[in-house]
């Protein structure tokens, strides 16, 4: 005989289940507190130009993910792990990735000679992405388990090269006055590949934790 545990069931239920949007709270609250995040750190941003080209991206995809939810809803998991990234990459384009806050505390710590916060937002691209591509791929293509774990590595290893080249074009085509501050080089020639790297080793780690967690459920 099985024993059900009704707390367990709510809470799997409030973080993994398919609710509708005007029932679910917690993803109306993560709207609400990303709004409310949004708009202070657009007020007086480094700089204004280089703020609105940083945020592109992500109003794009707020904007996908409104029109795409009637044919395909995240799990509130998953959308927390987007507004978290989100969060990330917001605050330090009101900094414009230049020096932010906790880059200051981390230089004066560590005695880092560059800044580090663009490469933690790397990290944390494939670190907190990576599931919810995993669940897509896990809900909509009729894959073997082996894809399922391994094309989400793929998908995000290519978005990061992609954005690293969407980099290039902006600092040569659309905002060459402020290439190198959007690009943020730093004086590394190495930089391009190194944050690629890191967001494929936050997507490696994703994979491990789920697939860590698949062995211990089984």
């Amino acid at each position: 005989m099985s024993y059900s545990n009704p707390k367990q069931s709510s809470f799997s239920a409030l973080w993994y289940g398919n609710i509708p949007f005007f029932k679910n709270n917690l993803l109306h609250l993560m709207l609400l507190l990303f709004s409310l995040y949004w708009i202070i750190l657009s007020i007086e941003p480094y700089s204004a130009y280089n703020w609105w080209l940083e945020n592109a991206l992500t109003l794009l995809l707020l904007l996908v993910l409104a029109l795409t939810y009637r044919r395909f809803k995240f799990n509130n998991l998953s959308y927390l792990l987007i507004f978290l990234f989100l969060a990330l990459h917001t605050y330090g384009a009101h900094y414009s990735y230049t020096t932010t806050l906790i880059d200051e505390w981390m230089i004066h710590l560590f005695e880092f000679e560059r800044n580090h916060y663009d490469r933690i937002v790397h990290f944390s691209f494939g670190l907190l992405l990576t599931y919810p591509v995993y669940e897509f791929v896990h809900k909509t293509m009729n894959v073997t388990s082996f894809w399922q774990y391994t094309l989400p590595i793929i998908f995000i290893f290519s978005a990061g090269s992609f954005y690293e080249l969407i980099e290039m074009w902006v600092a040569h085509i659309v905002a060459p006055e402020i290439g190198l501050n959007f690009v943020g080089f730093q004086g590394d020639v190495w930089d391009a590949q190194k944050d690629m790297a890191l967001a494929l080793y936050g997507s490696l780690a994703t994979i491990g934790v789920i697939l860590a967690g698949k062995r211990k459920t089984s």
